[in-house]
Protein backbone atom coordinates (compact mmCIF):
# COMPACT_ATOMS: atom_id res chain seq x y z
CA UNK A 1 0.00 0.00 0.00
CA UNK A 2 2.93 2.34 0.65
CA UNK A 3 4.09 1.80 -2.93
CA UNK A 4 0.70 2.82 -4.29
CA UNK A 5 0.62 5.92 -2.09
CA UNK A 6 4.12 6.86 -3.24
CA UNK A 7 3.04 6.57 -6.88
CA UNK A 8 -0.09 8.65 -6.20
CA UNK A 9 2.10 11.38 -4.72
CA UNK A 10 4.27 11.42 -7.86
CA UNK A 11 1.18 11.54 -10.11
CA UNK A 12 -0.23 14.49 -8.14
CA UNK A 13 2.99 16.44 -8.70
CA UNK A 14 3.20 15.69 -12.44
CA UNK A 15 1.99 18.64 -14.56
CA UNK A 16 -0.27 16.46 -16.71
CA UNK A 17 -1.19 14.06 -13.88
CA UNK A 18 0.41 11.11 -15.69
CA UNK A 19 3.45 8.93 -15.16
CA UNK A 20 4.79 5.88 -16.92
CA UNK A 21 6.68 3.34 -14.86
CA UNK A 22 8.45 1.95 -17.95
CA UNK A 23 9.24 5.15 -19.88
CA UNK A 24 9.10 8.48 -18.03
CA UNK A 25 8.60 10.47 -21.26
CA UNK A 26 5.68 8.38 -22.61
CA UNK A 27 2.08 9.53 -22.16
CA UNK A 28 -1.39 8.09 -22.69
CA UNK A 29 -2.30 8.73 -26.31
CA UNK A 30 -5.95 8.50 -27.31
CA UNK A 31 -6.38 6.20 -30.29
CA UNK A 32 -10.12 6.69 -30.86
CA UNK A 33 -13.27 7.86 -29.13
CA UNK A 34 -14.03 4.47 -27.58
CA UNK A 35 -10.61 3.86 -26.11
CA UNK A 36 -8.61 5.48 -23.37
CA UNK A 37 -5.51 4.96 -25.53
CA UNK A 38 -2.10 3.44 -25.27
CA UNK A 39 1.00 4.71 -23.55
CA UNK A 40 3.43 5.96 -26.17
CA UNK A 41 4.37 8.78 -28.51
CA UNK A 42 2.92 10.52 -31.55
CA UNK A 43 5.38 10.14 -34.44
CA UNK A 44 5.07 12.20 -37.61
CA UNK A 45 6.98 11.62 -40.86
CA UNK A 46 6.98 13.45 -44.17
CA UNK A 47 8.04 11.44 -47.23
CA UNK A 48 9.27 12.58 -50.63
CA UNK A 49 7.07 10.50 -52.93
CA UNK A 50 9.46 10.78 -55.88
CA UNK A 51 12.46 9.27 -54.08
CA UNK A 52 10.59 7.44 -51.28
CA UNK A 53 12.74 9.03 -48.58
CA UNK A 54 11.76 10.47 -45.21
CA UNK A 55 12.58 14.18 -45.41
CA UNK A 56 11.25 15.29 -42.02
CA UNK A 57 10.21 13.58 -38.81
CA UNK A 58 9.09 14.53 -35.33
CA UNK A 59 8.19 12.76 -32.12
CA UNK A 60 5.74 14.58 -29.86
CA UNK A 61 3.37 14.13 -26.98
CA UNK A 62 0.56 15.86 -28.88
CA UNK A 63 -2.63 13.82 -28.96
CA UNK A 64 -3.91 13.33 -32.47
CA UNK A 65 -2.64 14.57 -35.80
CA UNK A 66 -5.04 17.44 -36.50
CA UNK A 67 -2.53 20.13 -35.44
CA UNK A 68 0.49 18.56 -37.12
CA UNK A 69 -0.12 19.21 -40.84
CA UNK A 70 1.37 22.69 -41.28
CA UNK A 71 4.39 22.10 -39.05
CA UNK A 72 5.37 18.86 -40.80
CA UNK A 73 4.63 20.32 -44.24
CA UNK A 74 6.83 23.35 -43.57
CA UNK A 75 9.64 21.07 -42.35
CA UNK A 76 9.35 19.00 -45.55
CA UNK A 77 9.22 22.16 -47.68
CA UNK A 78 12.40 23.46 -46.07
CA UNK A 79 14.23 20.10 -46.22
CA UNK A 80 13.41 19.64 -49.90
CA UNK A 81 13.93 23.27 -50.88
CA UNK A 82 10.64 23.35 -52.77
CA UNK A 83 8.37 26.39 -52.68
CA UNK A 84 5.27 24.88 -54.34
CA UNK A 85 4.90 21.63 -52.41
CA UNK A 86 1.91 19.30 -52.78
CA UNK A 87 0.92 17.80 -49.42
CA UNK A 88 -1.13 14.60 -49.18
CA UNK A 89 -2.44 13.46 -45.79
CA UNK A 90 -5.16 11.19 -44.45
CA UNK A 91 -8.33 12.52 -42.87
CA UNK A 92 -6.82 12.40 -39.39
CA UNK A 93 -5.00 15.64 -40.35
CA UNK A 94 -8.12 17.52 -41.45
CA UNK A 95 -8.32 20.88 -39.73
CA UNK A 96 -9.19 24.01 -41.73
CA UNK A 97 -6.72 26.25 -39.87
CA UNK A 98 -3.89 23.82 -40.62
CA UNK A 99 -4.84 23.52 -44.29
CA UNK A 100 -5.00 27.32 -44.57
CA UNK A 101 -1.53 27.58 -43.00
CA UNK A 102 -0.12 25.28 -45.68
CA UNK A 103 -1.83 27.30 -48.43
CA UNK A 104 -0.43 30.52 -46.93
CA UNK A 105 3.04 28.91 -47.09
CA UNK A 106 2.63 28.28 -50.83
CA UNK A 107 1.61 24.62 -50.65
CA UNK A 108 -1.37 22.73 -52.03
CA UNK A 109 -2.92 20.32 -49.52
CA UNK A 110 -4.99 17.26 -50.30
CA UNK A 111 -6.66 16.10 -47.09
CA UNK A 112 -9.88 14.10 -47.05
CA UNK A 113 -12.69 15.36 -44.84
CA UNK A 114 -13.49 13.05 -41.95
CA UNK A 115 -16.74 11.11 -42.02
CA UNK A 116 -19.03 12.97 -39.63
CA UNK A 117 -22.27 11.09 -40.17
CA UNK A 118 -23.11 7.89 -38.34
CA UNK A 119 -26.00 7.07 -40.70
CA UNK A 120 -24.26 4.16 -42.46
CA UNK A 121 -23.58 2.44 -39.11
CA UNK A 122 -27.29 2.80 -38.28
CA UNK A 123 -28.31 1.24 -41.60
CA UNK A 124 -29.43 4.54 -43.11
CA UNK A 125 -28.39 6.35 -46.27
CA UNK A 126 -25.13 8.23 -46.10
CA UNK A 127 -24.00 11.28 -48.10
CA UNK A 128 -21.87 8.99 -50.29
CA UNK A 129 -25.01 7.13 -51.41
CA UNK A 130 -26.25 10.18 -53.33
CA UNK A 131 -25.08 11.44 -56.72
CA UNK A 132 -26.04 14.93 -57.79
CA UNK A 133 -26.51 15.49 -61.52
CA UNK A 134 -26.19 18.95 -62.96
CA UNK A 135 -29.01 19.71 -65.43
CA UNK A 136 -26.41 21.04 -67.89
CA UNK A 137 -24.82 17.57 -68.02
CA UNK A 138 -28.00 15.83 -69.21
Amino acid sequence: MKDVQAIEAVIDQAPDKQISLTDPDARAMSTNARSSGNVGYNVQAAVDTKHHLIVAHEVSMAMGDRSQLSRMSKQAQQAMGIEALEVIADRGYFKMEEIKATVDAGMTSYVRRPATSNNKARGLYDRQDFVYIDKDDE
